[in-house]
């Protein structure tokens, strides 16, 4: 049953909406409705608000898999094959689901809200009114455009909000408003106020995918109470987003001051400001990246491929073709980042070429015609296209080919043919969204930087492909961000801990990444998160996995003890690692640079009865720290013993940055500091010291603390 809404509480929230609101159009004000008032829990699904009432949520938060605690213990593997495993009754676990089965079920269960919300505005006769975003200059933020070539930053003052009824738009009256009528991708207008074109690029390919769009707005018909439902996936989590119809407009026009859908279409900015209510504003919106449009909008797994650099190899090219070509035959959706990062075409070119650098395009198609490489793009804005070959107005169009690939394509605003070679010249990187309805999927979520940090160890029970993405909680806004995340998936060994490394994150600034499919065998995995600053730092963050596969698998949150942080460390530096030194007498010393921005160096003492002295010296390094908190260190390994001795990451994750290092390696038969490794460390330090920057050996450290070559 609906809740009653209190007459004074209403007055009250009447008044603060009474500029919002024409007199024409405004309703009585105890007939206001609001959306708090509609928190009903979608069980095994998303919660209107995305908030749950149930308290255990808190822990482990999982919108679309079923989930039972985990004792938090240790434990071998106690199954002498992986089908028993699977079939163990008394095995607390998840089991990946069809994400087109997991949306069905959501959409089943958040019918229900929606239906309560439209009795309760048919019975008061009133508009629906979202008090969780409010009409509000908070709502819009603060705006960051260009106006006239110069850079602005303005309060939205000259902004107020008003239903479809009451704008002006392009159109007119010339079509009625719907929310979508046979959506496509010139329909999609950015607007000047907001810098993102990585969510109107993402629309555009969704504009071509009426199966995708009826996932994101599951009820199409226009509302007259102005309730809309917008199915997400925000940081790796499905949640359905309710949101009126009011958006900001010009005061001096009424006309939308945000996107805008050609033909009196209100998919467009119902999901833009779907978008900007989970992100806490319009102006948040600005800047992010194509991955996170894509993503956000499919919840499937997208990958970004940089473009092949200069000078250009002929291989690289036909390689980065066939990729653009797999992609599109799969039905995969791709967008492109155009930049003069890394290219030596200047950025005036760019524009007299009708690009925009630092600017998100659309890729509509990819084709191959008489000997020609082409791909069809297009800009968000609805213009300012390319001038060059194969542009609209180039003079060497072969007649057949203008007719088939331009001419029928005429409507398509904004968009344009471009040949390859011009393509890889001038624009930096494509991100391909490998949207997959028949395969599973899980999401959990994990604490990184806390005692109660777990890994996700997983069940296999038929060879199949998997990718893995991480989301940071808080990315868009920059909060809790452990920007040196790695995401490793490793064998389960025989006796429970972590094994071999199959695959990895790159280290990399970025709170969104993707590791690409890869092949997993049956048998058991472990997924562990590695934050280096949040063990030195004791820094906290959440982050959320999602594991899409090509059949469904298990999976159980284990403890994820310290050892397993060690072990899972070491074997990334053993596989992903260089051996910069190999001695018959049983050193061996390996850096890692690969996938990791920045170096970590380790040394194995393989001797019986000797001590390995080795001394590093980075001091000459650029934008680095270390791990140590110097950049000159000197230990002494143990025999049959390994040490990692220094993480050196980056300072500034945005800027460049040079690792330099000297090694100095002793075998000797005393266990304390030599003064023949480093003179002053010796004499500095207390007498009987080992580590020179002491080592606190009170506790256990998973970075540096010493453990078995063995």
């Amino acid at each position: 049953m609906v809740p009653k809404i209190i007459t004074d509480t209403v007055r009250d929230v009447s008044n603060a909406i009474s500029d919002l609101v024409t007199i024409k159009e405004r309703r009585p004000a105890h007939n206001f409705v609001r959306v708090s008032h509609f928190r009903t829990p979608l069980p095994n699904g998303p919660f209107v608000d995305g908030q749950s009432n149930n308290p255990n949520d808190n822990q482990y938060p999982s919108t679309s898999t079923f989930f039972v605690d985990t004792p938090q213990v240790e434990r071998p593997n106690r199954y002498e094959n992986v089908q028993d495993a699977a079939e163990d009754p008394h095995q607390p676990s998840m089991c990946s689901k069809i994400t087109s089965t997991l949306k069905k079920e959501a959409k089943k269960k958040s019918d229900v809200i929606y239906d309560d919300i439209i009795k309760y505005c048919t019975a008061s006769n009133s508009p629906f009114i979202d008090d969780q975003f409010l009409h509000n200059k908070k709502s819009i933020g603060v705006l960051h455009f260009t106006k006239n070539g110069v850079k602005r930053h303005e309060e939205p003052d000259f902004l107020h909000w008003l239903r479809p009824s009451q704008m002006f738009t392009k159109d007119g009256r010339s079509f009625p408003w719907s929310v979508a009528n046979n959506p496509r991708p010139s329909d999609i207008e950015q607007g000047t106020l907001v810098g993102d074109c990585w969510l109107m690029s993402a629309m555009a390919l969704i504009a071509e995918r009426p199966d995708v769009l009826d996932e994101i707005i599951p009820r199409k018909q226009y509302s007259h109470y102005g309730v809309y439902q917008i199915r997400l996936c925000v940081e790796g989590k499905w949640k359905v987003v309710i949101v009126d119809d009011f958006f900001p407009c010009y005061q001096h026009t009424n006309s939308i001051a945000m996107a805008v859908g050609r033909r009196n279409q209100l998919w467009v900015p119902l999901i833009e400001k779907a978008m900007a209510k989970e992100l806490g504003s319009y102006s948040k919106l600005h800047g992010a990246s194509l991955t996170q449009g894509l993503s956000m909008l499919t919840g499937a797994s997208c990958v970004n491929y940089n473009c092949p650099p200069v000078p250009i190899n002929s291989d690289d090219v036909d390689t980065f073709w066939a990729l653009l070509v797999s992609s599109k035959e799969s039905g995969f959706l791709m967008c492109c980042h155009c930049g003069a990062f890394e290219n030596a075409v200047a950025e005036s070119e760019f524009r007299a070429m009708g690009l925009l650098t630092n600017h998100a395009y659309s890729i509509l198609d990819v084709v191959y015609e008489h000997g020609h490489r082409l791909l069809r793009i297009r800009n968000p804005w609805g213009q300012f296209v390319w001038k060059g070959k194969w542009s609209d107005g180039w003079p060497g169009w072969p007649v057949d080919l203008k007719q088939r690939l331009l001419n029928m394509r005429r409507d398509e605003t904004g968009a344009f043919w471009m040949e390859l070679d011009d393509f890889v010249a001038r624009f930096a990187s494509v991100t391909v969204c490998k949207l997959r309805m028949d395969w599973s999927e899980l999401r959990v979520t994990q604490d990184v930087g806390s005692r109660s940090d777990k890994a996700l160890q997983m069940i296999v029970t038929e060879t199949c492909e998997m990718s893995v993405t991480a989301f940071q909680k808080g990315a868009f806004n920059k909060t809790d961000n452990l920007n040196d995340l790695m995401v490793c998936v490793h064998r389960t060994a025989g006796d429970g801990r972590v094994g071999e490394l199959v695959e990895m994150s790159s280290r990399i600034a970025d709170n969104h990444f993707t590791i690409d499919e890869f092949f997993l065998t049956p048998g058991e995995y472990t997924i562990v998160c590695h934050s280096q600053r949040a063990l030195l730092a004791h820094k906290k963050g959440r982050v959320n996995i999602v594991v899409h596969t090509r059949f469904p698998i298990f999976a159980e949150h284990i403890a994820l003890t310290r050892k397993m942080t060690q072990e899972s460390l070491h074997q990334v530096i053993i596989k992903e690692g260089d051996v910069v030194q190999n001695t018959n007498n049983g050193v061996v010393i390996r850096t890692l640079t690969n996938k990791f921005r920045g170096m970590i160096i380790m040394a194995d003492n393989c001797l019986e009865n000797k001590y390995l002295h080795v001394g590093v010296d980075c001091s000459h390094s650029m934008n680095i720290q270390s791990s140590r908190g110097l950049l000159q260190i000197v230990d002494v390994v143990p025999p049959l013993s390994r040490q990692v001795l220094i993480v050196l990451s980056t300072i500034d994750d945005s800027a460049q940055y040079r690792v330099s290092n000297n090694l100095k390696t002793l075998v000797h038969h005393k266990k304390y500091l030599l003064p023949e490794m480093w003179y002053e460390a010796a004499i500095s330090s207390p007498p009987k010291s080992e580590h020179y920057p002491p080592l606190d050996l009170t506790t256990f450290d998973p970075i540096h603390s010493i453990s078995s070559v063995f």
